[in-house]
């Protein structure tokens, strides 16, 4: 039986979520000091008291518990994000969908530091980017490539990202409903408000 078919069947198995999880927060641990590739399984199974061949059990290698946990982050937002059915034209619908991204981060603190810090290629990052923009309208589909307006979206994504990276760094003191209510009122009332200053821009490029 292939380590895939073995996660499977054992998935929901309490002992097995103590498990992993004293083997990711082990590798959290040691990616605070290491490169992912200065990391071995001898010493992760030290740290989280497991033993190698549980690791094996679970594990094809380090990289392939990180690519395990990079999907794990991608699932646990694609639910989020796909059970939200606001609108985006009221601070009230904006705010209740960035209040369940801010209470995931919450809940899920060493997984999306991990995100933050250890996503080297952005290739997570690109695909939870993708799932906002499936619920959050993209400028730059509705804008020309000569029309700033276009990156408006971008803005607030970008702006978003870092507000909640200084937000964790500082221990998240905020409660998230607060936090939402300042990013909506700044989706709304900043980028928003700008973008329809930008409707019939034409641009003066020769």
């Amino acid at each position: 039986m292939s380590n895939e078919n073995k996660r499977r069947l054992n998935h929901t198995d309490r002992r097995v979520k103590r498990t992993t999880k004293a083997l990711k927060d082990a590798l959290f641990e040691l990616l605070e000091t290491k490169n992912i590739n200065q990391i071995t399984v001898t010493e992760l199974t030290t740290l989280a008291d497991v033993n190698r061949a549980t690791f094996y059990f679970y594990y094809n290698d380090i990289h392939d518990m990180l690519r395990q946990i990079q999907n794990e982050a991608y699932r646990t937002f694609e639910k989020t994000l796909g059970e939200s059915e606001v609108s985006f034209t009221t601070v009230e619908g904006f705010a209740e969908y960035a209040n369940k991204v801010l209470i995931v981060c919450k809940e899920n603190e060493s997984l999306c530091r991990f995100i933050i810090n250890h996503d080297a290629d952005n290739h997570l990052y690109q695909q939870l980017r993708y799932l906002m923009l499936k619920s959050i309208p993209d400028t730059r589909t509705v804008f020309d490539e000569t029309n700033p307006a276009r990156y408006s979206t971008s803005f607030v994504l970008t702006a978003v990202t870092g507000v909640l990276i200084d937000w964790m760094n500082d221990g998240m003191q905020i409660p998230t409903e607060e936090l939402a209510l300042f990013f909506a009122n700044i989706y709304i009332n900043g980028a928003t408000k700008t973008k329809d200053l930008y409707i019939d821009y034409k641009s003066t490029k020769k």
